[in-house]
């Protein structure tokens, strides 16, 4: 037999096997998934009901196999957007603690769906409670216009207190 012919047997040889291995299918032993034997150890290592893939979502404690860290966009929107898991969390900022001793309320109209925090002294670096107002943003506003004088008797009587 010369060299060529060899190969060729070889080649068939080769080709009739890859022809077998591709018409005989097992099922994923995670998923009962059928796949041929060329695929199967591949799809098993990659399968989302692989125990090695799973994890714990953080916020609702159930099993995923998704990329991320949470289940879920909602989960996700729980996760990272509040709490100390936000990018921009700080664990004393000068809301939080002025809002935990005073209250969430405007001390003008006691509007409490969206209050800014005054800085009586107009120092921003100065966070003690006394120097923190809470105030709506239409009556914080007055106090840096030329209307001061129309919440002035609010601030010094909360001040007072």
């Amino acid at each position: 037999m010369c060299k060529k012919e060899v190969t060729m047997k070889t080649n068939k040889n080769s080709l009739n096997n890859l022809n077998k291995a591709n018409s005989v299918k097992r099922k994923c032993c995670h998923c009962d998934r059928e796949m041929t034997l060329a695929n199967l150890k591949k799809h098993q290592n990659a399968c989302k009901m692989n125990p090695k893939n799973m994890k714990e979502c953080p916020v609702c404690q159930t099993m995923h196999s998704k990329g991320g860290v949470t289940c879920s966009y909602s989960c996700s929107n729980t996760y990272f957007r509040s709490g100390k898991n936000n990018p921009n969390w700080k664990e004393n900022n000068y809301r939080m603690i002025c809002f935990e001793t005073h209250g969430k309320a405007c001390i003008v109209c006691g509007e409490d769906k969206i209050v800014a925090v005054h800085h009586l002294n107009e120092d921003h670096f100065d966070n003690r409670v006394e120097n923190l107002v809470p105030m709506c943003p239409t009556h914080h506003q007055y106090f840096h216009s030329k209307y001061r004088d129309e919440v002035m008797p609010y601030i010094n009587k909360f001040i007072g207190q």
